[in-house]
Protein backbone atom coordinates (compact mmCIF):
# COMPACT_ATOMS: atom_id res chain seq x y z
CA UNK A 1 0.00 0.00 0.00
CA UNK A 2 1.33 3.58 -0.66
CA UNK A 3 1.43 5.58 2.15
CA UNK A 4 0.65 9.52 0.89
CA UNK A 5 -2.54 8.26 -1.00
CA UNK A 6 -1.77 9.98 -4.44
CA UNK A 7 -5.05 11.48 -5.97
CA UNK A 8 -5.55 10.34 -9.46
CA UNK A 9 -7.87 12.08 -12.39
CA UNK A 10 -8.75 9.87 -15.02
CA UNK A 11 -10.59 11.84 -17.61
CA UNK A 12 -12.29 9.35 -19.98
CA UNK A 13 -14.58 6.97 -19.15
CA UNK A 14 -13.65 3.99 -17.19
CA UNK A 15 -15.36 1.42 -14.85
CA UNK A 16 -14.59 -0.39 -11.66
CA UNK A 17 -12.55 -2.95 -13.28
CA UNK A 18 -10.43 -0.11 -14.24
CA UNK A 19 -10.26 2.18 -11.19
CA UNK A 20 -10.12 -1.02 -8.33
CA UNK A 21 -6.30 -2.02 -9.01
CA UNK A 22 -5.74 2.10 -7.89
CA UNK A 23 -8.14 2.41 -5.19
CA UNK A 24 -6.98 -1.16 -3.79
CA UNK A 25 -3.48 0.18 -3.73
CA UNK A 26 -4.22 3.30 -1.46
CA UNK A 27 -4.92 5.74 -4.54
CA UNK A 28 -7.74 8.23 -4.44
CA UNK A 29 -9.39 8.51 -7.79
CA UNK A 30 -11.64 10.57 -9.55
CA UNK A 31 -13.33 9.42 -12.57
CA UNK A 32 -14.15 12.93 -14.63
CA UNK A 33 -14.73 12.35 -18.60
CA UNK A 34 -14.05 15.29 -20.72
CA UNK A 35 -15.14 14.06 -23.75
CA UNK A 36 -18.22 12.41 -25.28
CA UNK A 37 -18.51 9.74 -27.86
CA UNK A 38 -21.91 9.23 -29.62
CA UNK A 39 -22.61 6.17 -32.67
CA UNK A 40 -23.69 8.04 -35.68
CA UNK A 41 -27.34 6.75 -36.24
CA UNK A 42 -28.30 7.41 -40.08
CA UNK A 43 -29.86 5.73 -42.55
CA UNK A 44 -26.85 6.90 -44.70
CA UNK A 45 -24.45 5.52 -42.28
CA UNK A 46 -26.42 2.46 -42.02
CA UNK A 47 -26.39 1.96 -45.99
CA UNK A 48 -22.49 2.78 -46.13
CA UNK A 49 -21.88 -0.29 -43.61
CA UNK A 50 -24.02 -2.77 -45.34
CA UNK A 51 -22.86 -2.37 -48.40
CA UNK A 52 -19.37 -2.63 -46.92
CA UNK A 53 -20.53 -6.04 -45.23
CA UNK A 54 -20.95 -7.25 -48.18
CA UNK A 55 -17.56 -7.01 -50.24
CA UNK A 56 -14.47 -8.58 -49.54
CA UNK A 57 -13.26 -5.51 -48.41
CA UNK A 58 -9.70 -4.39 -46.16
CA UNK A 59 -11.18 -2.54 -43.28
CA UNK A 60 -9.30 -0.28 -40.71
CA UNK A 61 -10.16 0.59 -36.92
CA UNK A 62 -8.36 2.74 -35.30
CA UNK A 63 -10.40 2.83 -32.15
CA UNK A 64 -13.11 0.67 -30.38
CA UNK A 65 -15.84 3.34 -30.77
CA UNK A 66 -15.78 2.89 -34.14
CA UNK A 67 -15.96 -0.94 -34.16
CA UNK A 68 -19.03 -0.80 -31.27
CA UNK A 69 -20.48 1.73 -33.82
CA UNK A 70 -20.07 -0.64 -36.88
CA UNK A 71 -21.25 -3.80 -35.11
CA UNK A 72 -24.45 -1.81 -34.06
CA UNK A 73 -25.51 -2.04 -37.41
CA UNK A 74 -24.18 -5.32 -38.94
CA UNK A 75 -24.81 -7.25 -34.96
CA UNK A 76 -23.27 -10.76 -35.93
CA UNK A 77 -23.42 -10.41 -39.50
CA UNK A 78 -20.14 -12.21 -40.84
CA UNK A 79 -18.34 -10.72 -43.19
CA UNK A 80 -15.07 -11.21 -45.47
CA UNK A 81 -13.18 -7.99 -44.04
CA UNK A 82 -9.64 -8.42 -43.54
CA UNK A 83 -9.18 -6.11 -40.98
CA UNK A 84 -6.41 -3.97 -39.41
CA UNK A 85 -6.55 -2.51 -35.95
CA UNK A 86 -4.91 0.45 -33.95
CA UNK A 87 -3.97 -1.46 -30.44
CA UNK A 88 -4.88 -4.24 -28.23
CA UNK A 89 -8.15 -3.07 -26.93
CA UNK A 90 -9.49 -2.29 -30.46
CA UNK A 91 -8.24 -5.66 -31.46
CA UNK A 92 -9.95 -7.59 -29.07
CA UNK A 93 -12.95 -5.81 -28.76
CA UNK A 94 -12.99 -6.69 -32.72
CA UNK A 95 -12.86 -10.23 -32.39
CA UNK A 96 -15.29 -10.37 -29.42
CA UNK A 97 -18.14 -8.63 -31.33
CA UNK A 98 -17.46 -9.85 -35.52
CA UNK A 99 -17.61 -13.45 -35.84
CA UNK A 100 -14.52 -14.97 -37.29
CA UNK A 101 -12.88 -11.62 -38.48
CA UNK A 102 -10.08 -11.97 -39.53
CA UNK A 103 -7.23 -9.43 -38.62
CA UNK A 104 -4.79 -8.90 -40.57
CA UNK A 105 -2.21 -6.72 -37.98
CA UNK A 106 -2.92 -4.39 -34.90
CA UNK A 107 -0.34 -1.73 -33.88
CA UNK A 108 0.37 0.61 -31.62
CA UNK A 109 -0.07 3.52 -33.71
CA UNK A 110 -1.59 5.02 -36.79
CA UNK A 111 1.27 5.64 -38.27
CA UNK A 112 2.83 2.26 -37.59
CA UNK A 113 -0.74 0.51 -39.29
CA UNK A 114 -0.68 3.17 -42.00
CA UNK A 115 2.89 1.46 -42.47
CA UNK A 116 2.11 -2.54 -42.06
CA UNK A 117 -0.63 -1.65 -44.82
CA UNK A 118 2.00 -0.06 -47.22
CA UNK A 119 3.54 -3.33 -46.66
CA UNK A 120 1.13 -5.16 -47.29
CA UNK A 121 0.76 -2.88 -50.39
CA UNK A 122 0.63 -5.99 -53.17
CA UNK A 123 -2.46 -6.80 -52.23
CA UNK A 124 -4.70 -3.75 -51.33
CA UNK A 125 -5.40 -1.17 -53.68
CA UNK A 126 -8.24 0.58 -50.96
CA UNK A 127 -9.24 0.46 -47.72
CA UNK A 128 -12.54 1.82 -45.68
CA UNK A 129 -11.52 3.56 -42.91
CA UNK A 130 -14.26 3.71 -40.10
CA UNK A 131 -13.49 6.65 -38.36
CA UNK A 132 -14.74 9.77 -36.00
CA UNK A 133 -15.49 13.34 -36.88
CA UNK A 134 -11.94 13.97 -34.88
CA UNK A 135 -9.76 11.41 -36.41
CA UNK A 136 -6.26 12.32 -37.41
CA UNK A 137 -4.69 12.57 -40.52
CA UNK A 138 -1.85 10.35 -40.26
CA UNK A 139 -3.01 6.85 -41.10
CA UNK A 140 -4.85 8.42 -44.18
CA UNK A 141 -2.06 10.59 -45.13
CA UNK A 142 0.49 7.71 -45.50
CA UNK A 143 -1.92 5.79 -47.42
CA UNK A 144 -2.43 8.28 -50.01
CA UNK A 145 0.83 9.17 -50.58
CA UNK A 146 1.61 5.61 -51.45
CA UNK A 147 -1.27 5.21 -53.77
CA UNK A 148 -3.57 3.55 -51.78
CA UNK A 149 -7.26 4.62 -51.78
CA UNK A 150 -9.35 5.27 -48.27
CA UNK A 151 -12.46 5.59 -48.53
CA UNK A 152 -13.70 7.37 -45.27
CA UNK A 153 -16.81 6.47 -43.09
CA UNK A 154 -17.58 8.62 -40.49
CA UNK A 155 -19.33 6.63 -37.47
CA UNK A 156 -19.22 8.53 -34.16
CA UNK A 157 -18.49 11.44 -33.18
CA UNK A 158 -16.26 12.93 -30.31
CA UNK A 159 -17.95 15.90 -28.48
CA UNK A 160 -15.08 17.56 -26.18
CA UNK A 161 -16.16 18.33 -22.52
CA UNK A 162 -14.32 21.16 -21.04
CA UNK A 163 -15.07 21.62 -16.93
CA UNK A 164 -13.43 23.61 -14.06
CA UNK A 165 -11.79 21.16 -12.04
CA UNK A 166 -10.54 22.79 -8.13
CA UNK A 167 -8.57 19.86 -6.98
CA UNK A 168 -5.04 19.75 -7.13
CA UNK A 169 -3.70 15.78 -8.34
CA UNK A 170 -0.61 13.98 -7.90
CA UNK A 171 -0.87 12.23 -11.35
CA UNK A 172 -4.15 12.92 -13.86
CA UNK A 173 -4.65 10.25 -16.72
CA UNK A 174 -5.74 11.20 -20.21
CA UNK A 175 -6.88 8.64 -22.95
CA UNK A 176 -6.85 10.59 -25.93
CA UNK A 177 -5.76 13.81 -27.40
CA UNK A 178 -9.19 14.91 -27.28
CA UNK A 179 -9.62 14.23 -23.33
CA UNK A 180 -6.19 16.09 -23.33
CA UNK A 181 -7.74 18.67 -24.84
CA UNK A 182 -10.51 19.43 -23.08
CA UNK A 183 -9.17 19.48 -19.40
CA UNK A 184 -5.75 21.64 -20.56
CA UNK A 185 -8.06 24.21 -22.10
CA UNK A 186 -10.00 24.73 -19.00
CA UNK A 187 -7.71 24.17 -16.18
CA UNK A 188 -4.36 25.04 -15.15
CA UNK A 189 -1.81 21.89 -13.87
CA UNK A 190 0.24 22.33 -10.66
CA UNK A 191 3.68 22.13 -11.88
CA UNK A 192 4.16 18.79 -9.44
CA UNK A 193 1.33 16.83 -11.52
CA UNK A 194 2.45 14.30 -13.62
CA UNK A 195 0.55 13.12 -16.85
CA UNK A 196 0.10 9.98 -17.92
CA UNK A 197 -0.78 9.32 -21.93
CA UNK A 198 -2.31 6.63 -23.26
CA UNK A 199 -0.24 7.47 -26.35
CA UNK A 200 2.29 9.22 -28.70
CA UNK A 201 -0.34 11.17 -30.16
CA UNK A 202 -2.60 11.89 -26.86
CA UNK A 203 1.30 12.79 -25.33
CA UNK A 204 1.88 15.36 -28.36
CA UNK A 205 -1.52 17.40 -27.58
CA UNK A 206 -0.55 17.36 -23.95
CA UNK A 207 3.47 18.96 -24.91
CA UNK A 208 1.14 21.94 -26.53
CA UNK A 209 -0.57 22.78 -23.37
CA UNK A 210 2.05 21.85 -20.58
CA UNK A 211 5.31 21.24 -19.66
CA UNK A 212 4.75 19.10 -16.86
CA UNK A 213 6.14 15.35 -17.00
CA UNK A 214 4.52 13.19 -19.41
CA UNK A 215 4.75 9.52 -19.06
CA UNK A 216 3.15 7.61 -21.63
CA UNK A 217 2.40 3.46 -21.44
CA UNK A 218 4.40 1.14 -22.31
CA UNK A 219 1.51 -0.37 -24.63
CA UNK A 220 -1.81 1.07 -25.96
CA UNK A 221 -4.81 0.50 -23.55
CA UNK A 222 -6.45 1.95 -21.11
CA UNK A 223 -4.98 -0.93 -18.43
CA UNK A 224 -1.39 -0.43 -19.72
CA UNK A 225 -1.92 3.31 -18.39
CA UNK A 226 -3.39 2.25 -15.25
CA UNK A 227 -0.48 0.00 -14.44
CA UNK A 228 1.69 2.68 -15.54
CA UNK A 229 0.69 5.39 -12.99
CA UNK A 230 0.66 2.55 -10.36
CA UNK A 231 3.95 1.60 -10.98
CA UNK A 232 5.26 5.17 -11.07
CA UNK A 233 4.19 6.34 -7.88
CA UNK A 234 5.20 3.16 -6.18
CA UNK A 235 8.69 3.55 -7.81
CA UNK A 236 8.80 7.47 -6.16
CA UNK A 237 7.62 5.84 -2.75
CA UNK A 238 10.59 3.21 -2.80
CA UNK A 239 12.90 6.05 -3.87
CA UNK A 240 11.90 8.13 -1.16
CA UNK A 241 11.99 5.38 1.80
CA UNK A 242 15.70 4.43 0.40
CA UNK A 243 17.03 8.02 1.02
Amino acid sequence: MLQNDPAILITGEANDSLVKPLTSKGFIVDVIPFIRTEGLQSEKVQQAIENISMQQATVVFSSSNAVKAVHHFIQNKKTGWKIYCVGNTTRSLTENLFTGANIIAATDSATQLAQQIIADKENINEVYFFCGNKRRDELPNLLAQNNIAVHEIEVYTTTILQHTVSKNYDGILFFSPSAAEGFLKSNIVNDTTVLFAIGSTTADEIKKFSKNMIIIADKPGKQHLIEKAIEYFFHIQEDVQSC
